[in-house]
């Protein structure tokens, strides 16, 4: 019965992640700023398998004060080109900590799908497991 066990705890993380991921994002856009930023510059990571792109963005506080952020996601090709305005979800307490809205969501919606169906088959298979155990006795 550690099998299934194994498989639940496996994807409640996966579904975990994923959840918290958005619902960290979710609760700084229901309480924090939210500004146009501007792509300033692609920060270049290479290693083996190739080179990724992450965007840093500059935008403006309500309060007046100009923040530079480098995202936390990074692809190939770049998401986004230099230039390119964004929309950015900060806290006014700690604005480098900001966002780029709706940033990360396939990988959001990913890690919960993949989690649900992990979890999904390993309660399948503990329910099966289950049902053969009172069956033999």
């Amino acid at each position: 019965m550690g099998g299934p066990f194994y498989l639940v705890l496996f994807g409640l993380v996966f579904f975990g992640i994923g959840a918290g991921l958005t619902y960290r994002q979710q609760s700084l856009e229901n309480q924090s700023g939210q500004a146009i930023g501007e792509v300033i510059y692609l920060s270049e990571s290479c290693d083996d398998d190739g080179c990724t792109y992450t965007p840093v963005v500059r935008f403006e506080t309500k309060a007046g004060s100009t923040v530079s952020f480098e995202s936390t996601y990074s692809s190939n090709p770049p998401a986004y080109n230099v230039g390119e305005s964004v929309q950015v979800i900060y806290s006014p307490e700690n604005p480098e900590k900001a966002v780029i809205k709706g940033e990360g969501l396939i990988f959001r919606i990913i890690f919960m799908i993949v989690g649900g169906i992990v979890v999904t088959l390993g309660l399948g298979i503990f329910g099966t497991n289950v049902s053969n155990s009172y069956l033999e006795s």
